[in-house]
């Protein structure tokens, strides 16, 4: 095995064990959490279970959500029904996010005429948007839809700009040395940017999955949000736990997600 080889070895062996300590040390902490969750609920007394219902009970709920339908839905339901409009939004503000960030970067004119309304409307907090969103697409999920892509169309276009900012000049000017011309923004700015798009990705992901929460909190027929809002309402605290438990599980996920999709897409990337 060659000097390069053992080295990359090595380095790929560190990476591993690196990650793997850090995934201990977390689930360690969540574990230690849950038990003094587990000590103030049911062995101390400290709160009352409508304040805090133990960990034991809020996991009860969860099984009898997943078969007994609430408000419609089993928990999976509404789960699915929150996915749906991020990742429905989500995309849609990536595709406006990226050619605009883009062409803000790349093109003057562009620039001249979109940079300043984009400066005065991402100022603009995205849940100010739900009573306009109501007014004008009413309780539906196009409201929804409407709210994460304002939540997520704004980091999107930010990082899609300093991706293209962030692109080494020396390499612009080889690619037009070797004529590459105006191929040069699809076929060396983009590929050397990925990384950069793909961390705003995640970024605008969970400014989208956190802005849907709180749109359901105030206009939605179903959804997570929805189910925890509704169960606030009746003072059925271990459904409302039991909900947030969802949305927190699935923003780890979403996470997790991105990361391993960058790491596919971009492996030379450092996460």
């Amino acid at each position: 095995m060659s000097k390069g080889a053992r080295l990359r070895r090595v380095n790929a062996l560190t990476q591993t064990s690196s990650i793997r300590r850090r995934v201990l040390v977390g689930a360690g902490a969540a574990v230690a959490a849950i038990l003094l969750w587990h000590l103030a609920t049911t062995q101390l007394h400290l709160v009352s279970p409508l304040s805090l219902p133990s960990p034991e009970a809020v996991f009860q709920r969860i099984v009898t959500l997943s078969t007994t339908p609430y408000l419609g839905e089993t928990i999976w339901g509404h789960a699915w029904s929150s996915v749906q409009i991020v990742l429905s939004g989500w995309l849609l503000a990536g595709v406006f996010g990226i050619i605009l960030g883009v062409g803000i970067s790349w093109s003057a004119t562009v620039r001249n005429l979109t940079f300043p309304i984009f400066q005065m409307l991402r100022s603009i907090s995205p849940i100010a948007w739900i009573p306009i969103a109501l007014v004008w697409l009413g309780i539906d999920d196009s409201a929804r839809v409407f709210i994460v892509f304002i939540a997520a169309f704004v980091p999107w276009t930010v990082n899609s700009m300093d991706a293209v900012r962030s692109v080494d000049p020396l390499l612009l000017r080889a690619a037009k040395t070797l004529g590459a011309g105006r191929r040069t923004l699809t076929s060396v700015v983009l590929p050397a940017c990925l990384p950069t798009l793909l961390a705003g990705a995640r970024i605008a992901l969970g400014n989208a999955w956190t802005a849907l929460i709180a749109a359901e909190l105030l206009a939605a027929t179903a959804g997570l949000g929805f189910m925890a809002l509704n169960s606030s309402r009746a003072l059925d605290t271990p459904t409302m736990l039991a909900s947030m438990a969802v949305i927190g599980a699935l923003g780890i996920l979403f996470s997790a997600l991105m990361l391993r999709l960058s790491k596919v897409i971009a492996p030379w990337a450092k996460n």
